[in-house]
């Protein structure tokens, strides 16, 4: 992703604010389509989950904090998910010692 302009952005944001979303727009844009095919849709489904949070929040702090949430809910699946790999791949390791190995 190009680099940013933060500051650049914030004036936008307070000034211009039909011009910083078109802005925003064009980088989420520019950043999804940066990535494979067959990833682009699941960032962009990511993206609208993210816009729609931010819709109803009401308030930067109060969206900030739902989104927290919503990473905390991803990040507890996929440590549900990597708990539960674990246990197939301890299983297969099982299956596949020899009898009369020393770790049986």
């Amino acid at each position: 992703m190009e680099d940013l302009d933060f500051d650049a952005l914030r004036e936008l944001a307070e000034h211009k604010p039909a011009q910083y979303f078109r802005e925003r727009k064009r980088l989420i844009e520019g950043y999804i389509s940066s990535h494979p095919p067959q990833q682009q849709a699941r960032l962009r489904e990511f993206q609208l989950q993210i816009d729609r949070v931010r819709a109803q929040a009401g308030s930067p702090l109060r969206a900030t904090r739902m989104m927290m949430g919503m990473m905390e809910e991803q990040l507890e699946a996929l440590r549900e998910r990597l708990l539960s790999l674990q246990a197939e791949t301890d299983g297969l390791a099982r299956l596949m010692r020899k009898p009369g190995d020393a770790d049986n």
